[in-house]
């Protein structure tokens, strides 16, 4: 059976960012949260809760990340492909799927979602950074896809309940692989999926 170890995004240090974006976060270094160690490519477990529960109470559901994405006929194939196998070589995210998990409840709602964000296999991650963004919606034996961004360099955060999309913003002088700005829209509930503000 294949042993798969999960871990927290360690702080970024200076060393590891190679631009500076005003608000962008897809620059630093990789950690994808789930490391698979043994012969399959497969991950088989799930990661923790981001939070221990007390006794008598229920787990919040969670989710193994990569195997939701590769089971969901509605994601790109390109991001399948980079989840195909963990990240190989002799660089940081050795053994790494390339994929960021948090997990939120939306503000004023009991509705519980997993945020997962993927970026592509590197020693450093600068630009381009997050590939695509998806929000799944949570429930105990299931999921379901809720909000999709397969823009480059969009990401969906959350603080709090409140869910946004960072979308990026190029200035003159910026390249074409890294704008030094982007903008944040809110995302709101309306009953059944996650839209964007002004959509």
């Amino acid at each position: 059976m294949t042993k798969v170890n999960v871990r927290r995004a360690p702080a970024i240090t200076a060393a590891g960012v190679v631009c500076t974006l005003s608000i962008v976060s897809g620059c630093g270094v990789v950690d994808t949260g789930v490391r698979v160690t043994g012969k399959s490519g497969d991950a088989t477990a799930s990661p923790t809760p981001e939070s221990s529960v007390s006794p008598g109470r229920r787990e919040a559901p969670s989710v193994d990340a990569v195997a939701v994405l590769r089971a969901d006929p509605g994601v790109n194939q390109d991001i399948k492909d980079l989840i195909a196998q963990p990240c190989s070589g002799d660089g940081y995210g050795d053994g790494w799927f390339p994929v960021y998990t948090s997990y939120a409840t939306l503000t004023g709602t009991d509705v519980r979602v997993a945020i997962i964000n993927v970026q592509g296999c590197a020693d450093v991650v600068a630009c381009p950074g997050v590939r695509a963004s998806y929000v799944y919606r949570l429930w105990e034996d299931r999921t379901k896809r809720v909000y999709t961004s397969e823009e480059a360099l969009s990401e969906v955060s959350a603080t709090g309940g409140q869910l946004s999309v960072q979308r990026p913003i190029w200035q003159p002088n910026d390249p074409s692989s890294c704008p030094s700005g982007g903008d944040m829209v809110p995302l709101r509930w309306d009953g059944s999926k996650l839209v964007a503000a002004g959509e």
